[in-house]
């Protein structure tokens, strides 16, 4: 059973390091996209596409981040299955929608947006059939201990 908090482990770590990249790639994008279209002779227009949807994903990047740090800790700290780590998915979930709805309208302005926004609906449907199979084991869960309770009594 300490296998898995290993593998926890790695991943909270994961999510610290991928946090660092976020807030480092928030400040330098504006001197990263200007570099790269200067470089690539692209359109003029391009840094400002890029950072007016670059932009508003980044709180719910930072949210997907906070709420994958709470789940692990949560799982660190024995609870697998509750409503809390539910919770957190179902916040995860959202992001991920929510990311995938701005990349995706920004896509007609600059098609690899269309990549990410795949990418982000993937994720967003990978978090959505994990919270529920996850909230479908709890209902068991909790209807077995009702039942255990009412055979008690």
């Amino acid at each position: 059973m300490q296998g898995y908090k290993v593998a926890v482990k790695a991943s909270l770590y994961m999510v610290y390091v991928f946090g660092a990249v976020l807030i480092a790639v928030s400040v330098a994008m504006p001197f990263m996209i200007t570099w790269y279209v200067e470089e690539r002779g692209g359109d003029e227009t391009l840094p400002a596409t890029i950072m007016l949807t670059c932009y508003p994903c980044i709180p719910f990047a930072a949210t997907i981040l906070i709420s994958l740090r709470r789940l692990l800790k949560s799982v660190l700290g024995g609870l697998i299955l509750g409503d809390k780590n539910l919770n957190l998915l179902r916040v995860t979930t959202i992001s991920c929608f929510a990311i995938t709805a701005i990349t995706l309208a920004a896509g007609r302005q600059y098609k690899p947006f269309y990549i990410i926004a795949l990418s982000a609906a993937a994720c967003g449907l990978t978090f959505f059939i994990v919270r529920s199979l996850l909230g479908i084991l709890l209902n068991e869960r909790r209807e077995k201990d009702l039942a255990e309770i009412e055979e008690g009594l």
